[in-house]
């Protein structure tokens, strides 16, 4: 809310903008692809969704046991509650040709940072998913969903779904 007031008479005008109710750092554009494999067919399909002011966090880290280094490339992602997302178990029931509509996040699914126009086609070389992800990778652009936290219940912060990946 803004208020605003005028110098030459006692009155004030409340003026309401909408603003996005997540932090300022939620900025990021990513790209989300779906894979569905139709059951009887076994048809693989993915499905591409472009969402907006989320958070991407790329964390390296390091951990040395005795003379071994391990070390693990994670980036967590935050997505905005939406209509749209639909959870695993729901998307696969809606039809094929609908499935467009609506995003999920599933172990699997693919996430890019930025808006990305890719097609991902595992029956044509240049574009099955490793092809892809490979183009993006070095970049720390892309994860692989590992697991997904639905916030969106409630409680403290921002409703959102919390993903990691590598």
């Amino acid at each position: 809310m803004v208020l605003l007031t005028h110098s030459d008479a006692n009155f004030y005008t409340e003026v309401f903008i909408q603003m996005n109710s997540y932090p300022t750092w939620w900025n990021t554009t990513i790209t989300v692809y779906n894979k569905y494999e139709d059951p009887q067919t076994l048809v693989v399909r993915w499905f591409r969704h472009v969402l907006t002011n989320c958070f991407w966090k790329y964390s390296g880290d390091k951990v040395v046991i005795g003379n071994t280094v391990l070390e693990s490339n994670a980036i967590t992602c935050r997505i905005p509650k939406s209509d749209k997302y639909k959870p695993k178990h729901e998307w696969v029931t809606i039809p094929n040709d609908k499935m467009g509509n609506y995003f999920t996040l599933g172990v699997g699914d693919l996430i890019f940072k930025g808006k990305v126009e890719d097609t991902i086609d595992e029956y044509t070389s240049g574009h099955r998913a490793n092809d892809v992800t490979a183009k993006y990778k070095e970049l720390q652009g892309c994860i692989e969903i590992q697991y997904v936290i639905d916030n969106t219940t409630g409680g403290r912060g921002q409703e959102h779904y919390h993903v990691r990946g590598l």
